[in-house]
C-alpha cells in the first residue's frame, strides 16, 4: 500500500511499538504526527523519520487529558487538512494484586488505555466521516483477550478495547471508515520493565519485538482486517480459549498456581 499523502496519527510515538511504526509509515511515504508525554523522546523518534519524512512532527500530549487531545487533534488538521489514520497505542501496564494496587493507579491505567482511546477517536472522527474514509487501529494486547493473574486494570482496560472496536467497526464500516484492533503478546520493550520480575513472568523466548508487531499493523490497514493477533502461538491460544473456555480457565488456573 502507498501511503504518499496519507497523514498517520499515532499515539505513544515516543518509544516501543509507537516509534517502530512511526518509522516504517515514514519509509512507505507517509507524514506521521507522533504524540507522547515526553518531548524528549518524541524528539528523538523525529529525528529518526525526519529524513524519510521531512513534513513529520511530534505533539506532546497526554491523551487522559480531554482538552490535550482536542488542541492536538485541532493543530493536526489545521495544519494537514486531514488525518487519514489514527493509531491508538498510547499505554501504561502493571503487575500487582488488586487488592494491594491504589485506586488512582488503576484509574489512571483507565484514563490512559482506554479513555485516552475514546478522546482520540471522539475527536477524529468527524473529519473522517466528512470525508467518507478513514482507518482506525487500537493496539490491544493478548491480555484483552485472556485475563492474566495480577493484571487486572489492564486486562480490563483492553476487553475494554476490544468491546469498544468490535462496536465501532459496525458503526463505521458503512461509512467507509476501517476499524483495527491489533493485539500482541509480550514485547522486549519498556513498557513492562518496571513490573517484569513480578509474577506470572513471561518466558523470554515467547516475547515478540516492536519490529515484528509493526508490521502486523500494516497489514492490517492494507488488507482492512478486523482483528489480528501476534505472533502465531498466541492466536492459536486465544482460538483454544474462545473453543472450549471453561477448560481454559481451569489449565491457566493450575499453571498460575
Amino acid at each position: 500500500m502507498d501511503f504518499r499523502g496519507k497523514i498517520v496519527l499515532i499515539t505513544g510515538a515516543s518509544r516501543g511499538i509507537g516509534r517502530c511504526l512511526a518509522g516504517d509509515f515514514a519509509k512507505r511515504g507517509a507524514t506521521v504526527v507522533g504524540c507522547g508525554r515526553s518531548r524528549e523522546h518524541l524528539e528523538e523518534t523525529l529525528d529518526d523519520i525526519r529524513a524519510a519524512s521531512p513534513m513529520s512532527r511530534v505533539i506532546a500530549c497526554d491523551v487522559g487529558d480531554r482538552a490535550q487531545v482536542r488542541a492536538m487533534v485541532e493543530k493536526t488538521i489545521a495544519d494537514f487538512g486531514k488525518i487519514d489514520i489514527l493509531i491508538n497505542n498510547a499505554g501504561i501496564g502493571m503487575r500487582r494484586p488488586f487488592i494491594e494496587t491504589p485506586l488512582d493507579t488503576i484509574e489512571e491505567i483507565m484514563r490512559t488505555n482506554f479513555l485516552g482511546m475514546i478522546y482520540c477517536t471522539h475527536e477524529v472522527l468527524p473529519s473522517m466521516i466528512s470525508r467518507g474514509s478513514g482507518h482506525i487501529v487500537n493496539i490491544s494486547s493478548g491480555s484483552g483477550h485472556i485475563g492474566t493473574l495480577n493484571m487486572v486494570a489492564y486486562c480490563a482496560s483492553k476487553f475494554a478495547m476490544n468491546g469498544f472496536s468490535e462496536s465501532l467497526y459496525h458503526e463505521l464500516t458503512p461509512l467507509g471508515i476501517h476499524v483495527s484492533v491489533v493485539s500482541p503478546g509480550p514485547v522486549r520493550t519498556e513498557f513492562n520493565r518496571p513490573f517484569a520480575e513480578i509474577p506470572p513472568k513471561s518466558p523470554p523466548s515467547l516475547a515478540v519485538t516492536p519490529q515484528a508487531v509493526s508490521p502486523a499493523v500494516i497489514r492490517a490497514i492494507e488488507r482492512q482486517q478486523f482483528e489480528v493477533v501476534v505472533p502465531h502461538w498466541l492466536a492459536v491460544i486465544c482460538w483454544l480459549k474462545r473453543m472450549a473456555p471453561n477448560l481454559f480457565r481451569a489449565v491457566l488456573h493450575r499453571m498460575f498456581r
